[in-house]
């Protein structure tokens, strides 16, 4: 086996652990920005399916969606693409099929968008760089002074 195909080998092995981390880490921002959001929207009474009321306040627009379930923060998933040598931040839609309105809102419904996701990105986005790039690094670093095989 060449230098380049154990360097290669050892890199692929790196990244792809190393994008799951910090998908997670992106993910985990993702799931406190619902969880932690304000509340500067309206106050509603809700009927549940027992007949009994229970009262939610909602997020503003431009704020975070406000959690009250929890089937959106639920719904946040990392799935890696490790063959292409990425990671997605997904919403189940299976448990949340109004992420994607909340996120970017719905013209139809006069909703106006509740970022979580991209905000989630751009705050832990750096971080996640960093994670790949110390990857790269430290595979670099593994490789030297190791003879062909």
């Amino acid at each position: 086996m060449s230098l380049l195909t154990q360097f290669s080998a050892a890199l692929k092995r790196r990244i792809e652990a190393n994008l799951v981390i910090a998908g997670e880490i992106v993910a985990t921002e993702v799931r406190r920005n619902v969880n932690d959001a304000p509340r500067g929207g309206k106050t509603y009474r809700i009927k549940n399916a027992s007949g009994s009321y229970r009262t939610h306040t909602a997020s503003a627009a431009g704020e975070s969606p406000a959690t009250d379930l929890g089937f959106l923060v639920r719904s946040i998933q990392v799935e890696p693409d490790l063959q292409n040598l990425r990671v997605r931040i997904i919403s189940l839609h299976s448990i949340a099929p109004y992420a994607k309105r909340l996120e970017y809102g719905d013209l139809s419904s006069r909703l106006a968008p509740r970022p979580f996701m991209f905000k989630g990105l751009n705050a832990k986005k750096q971080q996640a760089i960093r994670i790949v790039q110390n990857a790269v690094a430290q595979a670099t670093r593994d490789m030297q002074g190791v003879p062909p095989v």
